[in-house]
């Protein structure tokens, strides 16, 4: 295969990417919500309220970006895919366990471990995300 030809992302790599994607997706809704009941409420503390919705946004632009170049096959978006997967692990955990609230930290779960499955349980993922990949 020569270099100009673009490589097809294999099926368990569009199908992290399609989660990582999801998971943006949803703290850039978690900071949109997180501003609309700022903005309708009297909160006690805007200021932190306003900075968490940032913080949300920027973490899922960054999920959204790293889906991107898992898509592209870039290999070097699958270690920050991985950190976040891995910081994903004890928020869901103390969501379901500690805080007694297992609708919200069983889909985090689900997601980080099913990302987490798909980037290494199949040597096809691996192959294709390879920093080196083998010659045909």
């Amino acid at each position: 295969m020569s270099e100009a030809e673009p490589t097809r992302a294999p099926g368990p790599v569009l199908a992290a990417a399609a989660l990582v994607a999801a998971e943006g997706a949803a703290l850039v809704g978690l900071a949109v919500l997180d501003v609309a009941l700022t903005a309708s409420a009297d909160a006690a503390s805007v200021p932190l309220a306003l900075s968490t919705a940032l913080l949300l946004a920027v973490f899922g632009g960054i999920l959204l970006l790293l889906a991107r170049a898992l898509r592209a096959l870039r290999p070097a978006a699958r270690s920050p895919v991985v950190a976040f997967q891995l910081l994903a692990l004890p928020v869901g955990w103390t969501l379901t366990v500690d805080n007694n609230r297992p609708e919200l930290g069983l889909p985090v779960l689900v997601l980080a471990v099913s990302v987490l499955l798909l980037l290494f349980g199949t040597a096809e993922a691996r192959q294709a995300l390879a920093r080196e990949r083998p010659a045909d």
